[in-house]
């Protein structure tokens, strides 16, 4: 595919001198720019660099330190297509540092504790509370003056979601890190429920629409051999114990809204919903949440769920979905469900295409929810210049390039001929207009083409201009148009963003107060989800001392502190 735009981008560096020398600024001065000892040397670096749109960016090559997670599935970044593209384009060398996914928070806060710092952090999601933080003190730069200067495609980016700048600004009102742009539909949608369509047709029932239906539905998975074997094997319905395959967290929207965003982060909503008036809630604390737990206990008991949906790992929930033979589970609760049963030919009975996506059910009083993050396309946190950095402009600059529609495609999709070609004459992409590109399978030591889920802005039209061959089995099964036609058709029409609680920008003072109150309050909510749905704690007797033990863990003070973040960013809007 020729990409019909010439990469346009504003240019800055710093001079060769200052190349050799040593860190920048001791973080001391909290500016919405460069440290003083950079600003000094403004007019050199705009002599040092390519006019505005114009590549490389730099007259003369210069190396940045950027640390990042290690994308072990693609080996070394050094290696990777794209990087050595782009650092060609930019005449901006990268020297990587790569941290351990396992642990790369800890070391994270080592480097910025002991001020050892790179010149980048980049894709590491650094939580709203610390970019703010460590932005007042200096030791992240503010980028408004860059974006100001040289943000050629971030104001682009601004101008498509019109929240965005509210979100990434933080209390004191500057902006200290870009985010990452992932406009996938499906991410906006991630509270699913798989059923087995086949197991559907042998027990001659239709797709169940309500918590009645349902039930009825896994009662029949469980009585009669819905996959044929002779045995009694079948498990109507199983989740895990991660929170995005959570059985509670799924099935309660038949009952309150009901948010997770898999995370403990301060700042993070999970559980959190917008009332009528505005006002921030908390759903574990409330009757319609008890009532679900009820209900879902009950279906534990009867051996409608299993029980194990609350212990088991990722791995050994894998084993079950892809046991040999014939499909041994009714209904799964997964948000991905190409993860656990691969794609369509990896099993002999192309057993991924026996499940479609459930609508959200509708519960005993009429309730009905489709939970959604509408910014979950926005991943905070993702690039940060520190004030080690001594080519701030130019840092912002290789960022700013990184979020055009050629350098987000190489990223994502590679070069083509290796990660994609021309679709066939005529085609149509998943969206209904003319298809874009055909990816190519990419596994192994082929990953090495690309490098996703880093930075840039993989657009929703990007992501759906993927050619979708219908009568092709494998293109049709795989991931992409299983989880895009499953949202768009069968997710999307339920949802209320309206009651959607948006990021939420913490002061220092307000993410340290809440930071152990929201670990807390998160954990207890999961270990009583558990006791109180496998029959150890008393929902009915219990309720009461249940409720009483936000107020001892903050609960109250933490939903004082949302609801003043909240009417900060989002009140007068």
């Amino acid at each position: 595919m020729k990409k019909e735009k010439v990469l346009k981008l504003a240019a800055s560096a710093m001079a060769a001198a200052l190349l050799v020398t040593g860190c920048g600024a001791s973080g001391s001065e909290k500016s919405a720019g460069a440290p003083a000892n950079v600003k000094q040397s403004e007019a050199a670096q705009a002599e040092a660099v390519t006019p505005a749109g114009e590549f490389p960016i730099v007259k003369e090559p210069i190396t940045l330190k950027v640390a990042t997670i290690d994308a072990t599935y693609v080996g070394p970044l050094k290696d990777v297509d794209f990087c050595k593209w782009y650092e060609e384009k930019t005449g901006i060398k990268i020297e990587w540092t790569e941290l351990p996914s396992d642990g790369y928070k800890e070391k994270l806060n080592l480097m910025l504790t002991t001020g050892n710092l790179p010149d980048v952090i980049l894709g590491m999601s650094v939580s709203s509370g610390d970019v703010s933080s460590y932005g007042e003190d200096g030791t992240f730069l503010g980028l408004d003056d860059y974006i100001e200067k040289y943000g050629v495609e971030t104001k682009k980016i601004m101008e498509e979601h019109d929240q965005l700048k509210d979100i990434i600004t933080s209390p004191d009102g500057h902006i200290y890190a870009l985010p990452y742009i992932n406009e996938a539909l499906h991410n906006q949608y991630r509270t699913r429920g798989w059923i087995n369509q086949d197991w559907l047709k042998a027990v001659g029932m239709e797709m169940p629409k309500t918590t009645e239906e349902f039930e009825a539905v896994l009662q029949a998975f469980k009585d009669k051999d819905p996959n044929g074997n002779g045995i009694a094997d079948e498990i109507p319905m199983l989740g895990n114990s991660s929170r995005k395959n959570g059985i509670v967290n799924y099935l309660m929207n038949a009952f309150i809204y009901m948010h997770d965003m898999d995370s403990n982060d301060p700042s993070s909503t999970s559980y959190l919903y917008l009332d009528d008036d505005k006002k921030v809630q908390f759903s574990p604390e409330k009757e319609e949440y008890k009532e679900g737990l009820l209900w879902i206990k009950s279906l534990i008991k009867k051996g409608l769920i299993d029980s194990t949906s609350f212990t088991q790992d990722e791995t050994q929930f894998k084993q079950i979905l892809m046991n040999e033979g014939s499909a041994r589970v009714g209904v799964i609760r997964a948000d991905l469900i190409n993860t656990y049963l691969g794609e369509y030919n990896s099993t002999p009975d192309h057993r991924v295409a026996q499940y479609s996506v459930l609508e959200p059910l509708t519960g005993p009083e009429g309730f009905q929810y489709q939970p959604s993050n509408l910014y979950a396309s926005i991943l905070l946190g993702n690039f940060i210049i520190t004030s080690s950095c001594q080519n701030p402009e130019a840092a912002f600059r290789w960022a700013d390039g990184w979020f055009s529609e050629e350098a987000s495609f190489m990223a994502w999709y590679g070069q083509e001929g290796k990660g994609w070609i021309q679709p066939p004459e005529g085609s149509v992409a998943m969206n209904g207009e003319k298809a874009l590109y055909q990816r190519l399978p990419v596994e192994g030591a082929d990953q090495t083409i690309r490098v996703t889920n880093k930075f840039g802005n993989n657009t929703a039209k990007m992501r759906e201009s993927e050619v979708y061959l219908e009568g092709d089995p494998a293109q049709k099964f795989s991931t992409e148009p299983i989880l895009y036609f499953a949202t768009k058709n069968n997710l999307v029409p339920y949802a209320k963003p309206e009651h959607v609680v948006p990021p939420l920008m913490l002061t220092r003072e307000e993410s340290a107060e809440i930071s152990n109150i929201r670990t807390m309050i998160n954990d207890y909510v999961e270990e009583n989800q558990a006791v109180f749905c496998l029959g150890t704690r008393d929902i009915d007797k219990e309720w009461d001392s249940y409720i009483k033990e936000f107020s001892t863990l903050g609960l109250n003070r933490m939903l004082e502190i949302y609801q003043t973040a909240y009417d900060r960013q989002y009140g007068s809007k």
